[in-house]
């Protein structure tokens, strides 16, 4: 097993499917091929081979890979590494990895076996997810390695390496180590085929982790520079400055006096917003009625580049985990403006208090978050009478497809800030789940909330939602839910996606909306 697979060794592993879903922006592909190939894959011609087996990045064109394979098998997981508190965050590959067939192993009949298992009950589920826990250690320590050259594959286990250990001191020699060379012989062979030595090539990435910190947390120079892997606050300074043409404090000032800030997610819009700044430009659609006034639009769904360089932007919000093909596209962002990536998987709190620090806006951030604290511990109380010892299931409905929400979105709101009861069984869901709608039945809520899943405010659209419902409450179950008896379904239909954004601004509007709702209940 080599270092690269060895670190891999030490994450969590969760299978979600045979296809990687759109905008899961964290899920990898396992891509099981067989069948011989004249193809070429991204510079190396691939040799003929019966089998192989690739873990390719978040967000990579799979057509790069699958060419002229007879057969191929797709399938989509999420890597998780221990973070503090024992809590677990997504890691994604920068490199696509291959690996030699497994002596004796049908690739194929593995992944066939794990496909039908998938699609069973849920100790079927659990037996597809040990049997690609096995495959992955098989293929760690019996595998030889990609089927690219050895130089090749010496210098991406490198760059891997740097990206997961930025922030340690890595020496030259360590790399050569890992890459199995010479010092001397990988440091050329590292330039001829980067560009750079990997001392600068390092360097630029700890100035890229740097940058975000300078822009999204308060702390000092010398504090950001150590946790990112400079020796001191002085040499840091010194290569920031020979990188970008300024102090890291003058960089600050500039980015926070920005004029022209675009937001290339609709949640960041929504903190911005909070905030009381408008962004410039923003992507605009009808599914998150953000009530934009004079925003430019850079695109609906995903950025344009062309019409994002047009407006010039002093400055560009966006976060870590996109759709294939905005991935495809962020690599231009920074050439554009500086680009400040909040993560994704934060806390919406802590995601606004980051975006505050970037624009110069923490005063109104806290005065912001304190009136709402306030205004939840209000909401919770005044609606105690009605909600308190009942569960609550949030439902999605889009165009011939269903979900629960979980404890994130809004969920956040109605499980986290008003303490609501989520309804046994409900697990631990995250933004959402897709299900059949016989699932809605297993739960039998106290109260129901529907509201919209992929809902683009369209006649055809809101069409399929009504037939959905129809088909739902048709089924004899629906009469025998306990929130159905009492009446206690309610709709949050009408603002598309406004009060499932995972933002401050959507939050806040949220706790109006269900004061709202529940009103007439309160004063029976």
């Amino acid at each position: 097993m080599n270092d690269m697979h060895l670190e891999m060794s030490g994450y969590l592993y969760r299978l979600s499917g045979r296809l990687p879903p759109g905008g899961a922006g964290y899920l990898h592909s396992l891509l099981l091929l067989s069948g011989k190939t004249e193809s070429f894959v991204r510079p190396v011609r691939r040799p003929k081979m019966l089998q192989t087996v690739m873990i390719i990045p978040p967000g990579a064109d799979l057509s790069a890979y699958i060419g002229g394979w007879e057969r191929i098998m797709v399938l989509s997981f999420s890597m998780l590494q221990e973070s503090t508190g024992g809590q677990h965050v997504p890691v994604c590959l920068e490199q696509p990895i291959e690996f030699s067939p497994v002596p004796g192993c049908s690739l194929m009949d593995i992944g066939m076996e794990i496909s039908e298992k998938l699609d069973g009950d849920a100790p079927q589920r659990m037996k597809a997810n040990i049997l690609f826990q096995e495959l992955l250690l098989a293929l760690f320590e019996g595998s030889s390695g990609p089927n690219e050259s050895a130089q090749e594959r010496a210098i991406a286990q490198t760059v891997e390496y740097m990206h997961r250990n930025y922030h340690r001191s890595v020496s030259r020699e360590q790399l050569a180590e890992v890459a199995g060379m010479s010092a001397d012989y990988y440091s050329r062979l590292f330039k001829k085929k980067l560009g750079q030595t990997p001392v600068e090539f390092l360097t630029g990435i700890r100035l890229k982790h740097a940058k975000q910190a300078l822009l999204s947390t308060k702390e000092s120079f010398r504090a950001i520079a150590q946790s990112v892997g400079f020796a001191d606050e002085f040499y840091f300074s010194r290569k920031f400055r020979t990188a970008t043409g300024v102090s890291p404090s003058h960089y600050v000032r500039q980015v926070k006096a920005a004029q022209r800030i675009v937001s290339l997610q609709h949640h960041l819009t929504g903190h911005l917003l909070a905030l009381g700044i408008e962004p410039y430009a923003a992507l605009v659609n009808s599914y998150y009625p953000l009530r934009l006034k004079e925003a430019r639009d850079i695109g609906h769904f995903r950025p344009d580049l062309d019409k994002l360089a047009a407006v010039e932007p002093d400055v560009i919000f966006t976060c870590e985990v996109y759709d294939e093909e905005t991935q495809q596209k962020s690599r231009m962002f920074e050439h554009i403006a500086q680009t400040v990536t909040i993560p994704f998987f934060e806390d919406w709190r802590t995601q606004l208090r980051k975006v505050a620090v970037a624009t110069g806006r923490e005063g109104e951030a806290e005065d912001w978050l304190q009136h709402y604290e306030l205004k939840a511990q209000q909401t919770r109380a005044a609606l105690s009478p009605f909600t308190e010892g009942k569960s609550v299931l949030i439902v999605g409905v889009g165009n011939g497809r269903i979900c629960l929400f979980g404890h994130r979105n809004v969920g956040a709101v109605l499980y986290g800030d008003l303490g609501l009861q989520a309804p046994d069984g409900l697990g631990d869901i995250g933004l959402y789940r897709e299900i059949d709608y016989s699932e809605i039945y297993s739960y039998d809520p106290d109260i129901l909330l529907l509201t919209s899943f992929r809902n683009d405010g369209s006649p055809l659209t809101k069409l399929a939602i009504r037939e959905k419902i129809r088909q739902i409450e048709s089924d004899p179950r629906w009469m025998a839910m306990k929130a159905v008896r009492s009446s206690k379904v309610y709709s949050l239909f009408e603002e598309q996606h406004l009060y499932t954004l995972y933002s401050a601004y959507s939050h806040n509007l949220l706790l109006d909306k269900l004061l709202e709702l529940w009103r007439t209940e309160l004063s029976k």
